[in-house]
């Protein structure tokens, strides 16, 4: 659990010091490091990061927790995706972000129909960054 929480720290930190672009290109080299400290099988990593997540407050957001998991996760042979939607609520609009392996959430869940999809982000960078479908294609 000391590397779930250490990631999401340092991925939380660097959201806010640097721009996405230079976050992703950074996290690149550094996937290895945080796959050695995420180390296990997926239940294990998606419940190490849920469970660090509600006692890091604000530094684990929906978005710290699904980059976390893509980078712990996430391998050339099973490319999941980081998928960020927006929602009106009321005058305003929400905003979430959520991990997914196909169709299958794995962490940000439950997600509702009503998000439409703004951006979707891979191990290899952003991939149709405003595919405005649904969170879960009809």
């Amino acid at each position: 659990m000391l590397g779930a929480a250490l990631t999401q720290v340092v991925i939380a930190a660097a959201l806010r010091a640097m721009s996405f672009g230079t976050l992703t290109r950074a996290v690149r080299g550094g996937r290895p490091i945080f796959q050695w400290l995420l180390r296990g099988s997926e239940t294990r990593v998606v419940w190490a990061i849920t469970a660090t997540g509600r006692r890091l407050g604000s530094f684990s957001t929906c978005l710290v927790r699904a980059l976390v998991g893509e980078l712990a996760l996430s391998s050339p042979a099973r490319a999941l995706q980081v998928r960020i939607g927006v929602r009106r609520n009321g005058n305003g609009l929400d905003g979430h972000a959520w991990l997914v392996d196909g169709e299958r959430v794995l962490l940000g869940d439950p997600v509702s129909d009503e998000f439409v999809v703004t951006a979707v982000w891979e191990h290899v960078g952003v991939v149709n960054p405003y595919n405005r479908g649904r969170a879960h294609p009809q």
